[in-house]
């Protein structure tokens, strides 16, 4: 991995756990989807933690300014994102918890459908403003030692089980 945008790379791990967790509701299997949905939830504050503490700091000294790029727009994504996820796993406890679940399984898939809009948004204005300014603005030693200081990969086949 030589460039920051290789990063980009963990959004799929993310959607792939979230898929599976969507899955497991589907099949009505909701401790499974609330296993899904926790190592989702880590794996996203983990990225999210990663970007707001070592990325956004050296984006904000040294970034040009860009139309839809400020740090307070990346910061109020992942804020409503942690927050979709808090209450995602509300509902799930419910649901397992429900007799007849059907209703508000319909009514979650619904607010999980709205939140992989923002979550597709975010990763969209990650992909084209974030990681390409960081890539221009840091040299080769930095990106190397930025790298060593992220998470890379959130080995998706551990979390599958």
């Amino acid at each position: 991995m030589t460039n920051l945008s290789e990063l980009l790379k963990l959004h799929k791990e993310l959607d792939a756990i979230f898929i599976a967790h969507q899955h497991a509701l589907l099949h009505f299997d909701f401790d499974r989807a609330l296993f899904h949905l926790q190592r989702y939830e880590n794996a996203l504050f983990t990225h999210m933690r990663d970007e707001e503490e070592i990325l956004l700091p050296i984006y904000v000294e040294r970034a040009a300014v860009i139309n839809g790029g400020s740090e307070l727009i990346f910061l109020d994504e992942h804020l409503k994102m942690r927050r979709f996820v808090e209450l995602f796993k509300e509902k799930v406890a419910e649901l397992a918890a429900d007799p007849h679940p059907e209703a508000g399984l319909i009514l979650l898939l619904d607010r999980e459908a709205f939140y992989k809009r923002l979550s597709s948004h975010h990763d969209k204005r990650e992909s084209e403003i974030l990681y390409p300014e960081l890539d221009r603005i840091t040299s080769p030693d930095e990106k190397v030692e930025l790298l060593g200081r992220v998470t890379r990969a959130f080995s998706i086949a551990r979390m599958a089980h």
